[in-house]
């Protein structure tokens, strides 16, 4: 617009004098218009090549997004994992809870069989003290407690290895806190490289604060400029409305570069404030780590509580530690599995990272290049100002050449007055010239303004497209902008992501460790209970294995009763005394009732009422024979030569009058039937026939099937302890026996 003033400015004098110039304007309006041509068309293959790498980020963009909605998903599942992991821990705790109301039962039934223990103890005592023939089998019972001495040696064998697992699982904790040094580590170095990107993030602004530093001094240069170009221009009064609408298009301008430069302000004060955030994010990251310090202080007192728990079970139980061994090799293999998939995952995610670090690098890079572009434009915009300056230079010198001729042309039109004055008659010829040469004149001027009301016309157009094209450009800067904050946001989502990743490891370590410890506690409890019923049926054994022992000393001593009965009748009858064979019937009889007497409650103890009755049935029987023996048979055993003493009679030589045999029916039940022989009669022993019961290990399954069958009639013994509800461990025991 400029130049076109000051063409308009020179056409207005030179109209009349100037007719060889025109060819010359002519040119150099058609040289600046087919530049500005080539600069448009530039402009549009620029603009297409912008809009094809929007698209190519748009599409980066999407398959990012794709990619964030993949992983909501991993860490959906994550969290369901979780869940499923908190709900086993709350059955464990329940089962936990179960074992420990049956440790307290076992305790109380401990405490009771020990109470039994004393009371059976202080009855062995005394029959110690009453008889010293069975020192023998207690030289037996400390062979036993010898071996008991020997399995406390081998548990404390065990107990060592134990020792020495644990010392293994103490060393393995401490692998685990080295690993937790070395995240850590990473930690800090990925702290470090954000604030490296912090810092070039600065440089960045630092630059784009340089650039509109150097863009207000081109502007400031440009000021003057046209100030100085006003001062000129002001001594000409006929181009003041156009100066007056330059300088509002200036003014115009300068308000688009200071809304501009309010633009980069406000950008700054927005980086600033990111940087602010990412501030509050690095305290929030500290808390967390302090937060992770106080869970990993509470894991620790919790761990201590479990080892206690764990000594105090593992000093019960330790014959079968190989199998939890082997039950706990094979979680360990599936954890690592585990691990390792976990871990895969975790390389896919850093992977992902970075195709999208290079997505970002290649974005700026199309900025980078977008901004060049920028430049050279500014570059070519600033040539073509100085063309256009030169080009009034130009005119202006042509001006002060018109200026010249004009003067020539007046000294000659002085000379030519003289002349005049001479010849009216060729002023005249000359005046229609002139007429003549006004009219083409008009005609020229009214050619000349409307080639340049067109040349303003497509100048207003090419303005018009350049301003569009701003436009453009400033929409690309504010989706490039659009584009960091929204890597900026994905930079941080990543970060967040990764965080969740390390809290769920941390997550998952914690409730595999805990699975791991309730399923030690869980198989211990296991053994534990084993070991208990074992030592129980260790002690009922025990229990009867006296009991048997007290029987046999109640049965010994009625024999040596008999002996004693057998030989006051044999010196009777030998002291050919037949006067007293009343008294010795008498006593006799006496004898029976009270060996039937002593014996019943021993029986009744063994066997059923039944089985009772018919051993009394025996004893009476056969004292009601050695009653009814003839006293000349007894003095001819006496009197027999083989006979030294009367301890030498024989005992199984001889038949019975009554051979008595017993048959069990179908009801498990024993009948004594009798068979007439003719013979003498002579005792037998009482140990040939009698039956000895030998101890059996018991369980529980056997003695509550002994319960069941002895039902009422059966006398109370220490097996009725485990008929009441509160001191059986094994109603509710889903791994007890049975």
């Amino acid at each position: 617009m400029k130049t076109l003033d000051q063409f308009k400015s020179l056409s207005a004098p030179a109209k009349n004098f100037s007719f060889n110039s025109r060819p010359s304007m002519d040119s150099t309006t058609s040289g600046s218009f087919a530049n500005l041509k080539i600069t448009a068309e530039k402009l549009v293959k620029e603009q297409a090549s912008v809009k094809t790498d929007l698209e190519m980020a748009n599409t980066k963009l999407k398959k990012s997004l794709e990619h964030i909605h993949v992983l909501e998903d991993k860490l959906q599942n994550a969290f369901n994992e979780n869940a499923k992991l908190k709900v086993k821990q709350k059955e464990d705790e329940k089962l936990w809870k179960g074992l420990e109301s049956k440790f307290s039962s076992t305790k109380t039934l401990c405490d009771q069989l020990t109470e039994t223990l004393q009371h059976l103890a202080g009855q062995v005592q005394d029959a110690e003290k009453d008889k010293e023939f069975f020192e023998g089998k207690l030289s037996a019972s400390s062979n036993s407690i010898d071996n008991l001495n020997q399995q406390l040696n081998d548990l404390s064998l065990k107990l060592g290895s134990a020792e020495e697992t644990i010392r293994t699982r103490e060393r393995e904790l401490q692998e685990l806190e080295i690993k937790k040094e070395e995240r850590e580590k990473i930690y800090t170095e990925e702290l470090r490289q954000t604030a490296i990107l912090i810092e070039e993030k600065d440089a960045m602004l630092k630059k784009f604060e340089a650039i509109v530093a150097a863009n207000r001094l081109a502007t400031e240069d440009l000021n003057s400029k046209l100030e100085e170009m006003n001062h000129e221009l002001r001594l000409k009064g006929d181009k003041i409305n156009s100066l007056v609408i330059a300088q509002e298009k200036l003014v115009k301008e300068k308000s688009d570069h200071q809304s501009r430069s309010n633009d980069f302000a406000n950008r700054l004060a927005m980086s600033l404030q990111e940087i602010k955030n990412l501030e509050g994010f690095l305290h929030v990251l500290a808390a967390q780590l302090v937060e992770l310090d106080k869970q990993s202080l509470t894991f620790t007192t919790k761990f201590d509580q479990l080892n206690s728990l764990y000594d105090s079970c593992f000093k019960l139980a330790q014959q079968e530690r190989e199998l939890a061994v082997k039950h706990v090799q094979r979680q360990y293999d599936q954890l690592h599995d585990q691990f390792l998939s976990v871990k895969s995952e975790k390389d896919a995610m850093k992977l992902a990272n970075m195709e999208l670090n290079d997505k970002i690098i290649e974005l700026q890079k199309s900025q980078e290049s977008i901004m060049a572009q920028l430049s050279e434009e500014c570059q070519s915009a600033k040539e073509r100002i100085q063309s256009l300056e030169s080009e009034a230079q130009t005119l202006m010198s042509k001006k002060k050449e018109t200026e010249l001729l004009v003067s020539k042309l007046e000294e000659k039109i002085d000379t030519l007055s003289e002349g005049s004055r001479s010849s009216e008659n060729k002023m005249q010829d000359l005046l229609l010239k002139i007429s003549a040469l006004e009219i083409e004149n008009k005609d020229n001027a009214e050619r000349l303004q409307s080639k340049t009301q067109r040349k303003e016309e497509e100048i207003d157009a090419l303005r018009k497209e350049n301003e569009k094209h701003e436009q453009h450009l400033d929409s690309l800067e504010k989706q490039v902008c659009q584009l960091h904050s929204f890597l900026e946001e994905k930079e941080q989502l990543i970060v967040q992501y990764k965080e969740r990743e390390k809290k769920l490891e941390d997550q998952i370590t914690e409730n595999q460790a805990s699975l791991t410890a309730a399923e030690n506690l869980r198989d211990t409890a296991k053994f534990c209970s084993l070991q208990i019923d074992h030592f129980i049926c260790y002690v009922l054994s025990k229990i009867y294995a006296l009991l048997l022992i007290l029987r046999n000393l109640d049965c010994s001593t009625l024999q040596e009763d008999r002996q004693r009965a057998l030989l006051q009748l044999q010196w009777k009858v030998m002291s050919d005394k037949p006067q007293e064979d009343p008294e010795v019937n008498s006593k006799k009889k006496e004898y029976s009732v009270s060996s039937v007497k002593m014996r019943a409650p021993v029986g009744a103890k063994r066997s059923h009422n039944s089985l009772g009755n018919s051993q009394n049935e025996k004893k009476d029987s056969l004292c009601l024979k050695a009653t009814q023996t003839p006293v000349t048979k007894l003095l001819k055993k006496v009197e027999t030569p083989n006979s030294g003493s009367v301890m030498a009679i024989p005992k199984h030589h001889k038949k019975v009058t009554h051979h008595e045999y017993e048959v069990e029916t179908n009801n498990g039940r024993t009948i004594t039937k009798r068979r007439k022989t003719k013979s003498t009669v002579m005792f037998e022993d009482p140990r040939k026939h009698g039956r000895t019961n030998t101890p059996k290990a018991r369980t529980p399954r056997s003695v509550a099937k002994g319960l069941k069958r002895e039902g009422q009639s059966h006398p109370s013994t220490i097996d009725d302890l485990f008929l009441e509800g509160s001191l059986n461990p094994y109603a509710d025991d889903p791994y007890a026996f049975g």
